[in-house]
C-alpha cells in the first residue's frame, strides 16, 4: 500500500497496468457516471419461489435467496432508475465497495 500511497502523490504509479502510460487524474464519481438508487423492496414483497431473483446487500454479487413477482419488477423497472448492460453497480449499505456489473438479466438490487 505504500507504494500506492506514494504513487498517487507523484501522478505516475509505480506499479501500472498494461496498456496504460499516461499519469493518474484525480476524479470525482459523478464525472464518470451517475449514481440512482432502484426503488426499495420490502420483505412483505419477496418470497423464496417467485420469478425474479431479488438480491439484498448479503447476496449482492452472488446468489440470491429471495424473489419477486414479474409485475412488481416491470412496475418498478418502467417507473424507478434501472441499470443499464454493462453499468457498474456499487452497494450502497452494508458492505460498501461491493461491486457487480450488470449483464441485462432481469433481476432487482436493493440499494
Amino acid at each position: 500500500m505504500a507504494k500506492i500511497d506514494d504513487s498517487v502523490k507523484k501522478k505516475v504509479p509505480e506499479l501500472r497496468f498494461p496498456g496504460f502510460t499516461d499519469d493518474w487524474e484525480e476524479r470525482k464519481l459523478g464525472e464518470l457516471g451517475s449514481v440512482a438508487m432502484n426503488r426499495r423492496i420490502f420483505k412483505d414483497q419477496t418470497s423464496e419461489n417467485e420469478e425474479v431473483p431479488f438480491f439484498k446487500i448479503g447476496t449482492f454479487g452472488s446468489k440470491p435467496d429471495a424473489f419477486i413477482s414479474r409485475e412488481l419488477f416491470e412496475e418498478y423497472k418502467l417507473k424507478y432508475p434501472y441499470p443499464e448492460i454493462g453499468d457498474i453497480l456499487i452497494s450502497a449499505s452494508g458492505s460498501i465497495g461491493r461491486t457487480v456489473v450488470y449483464q441485462g438479466e432481469d433481476e432487482y438490487f436493493q440499494d
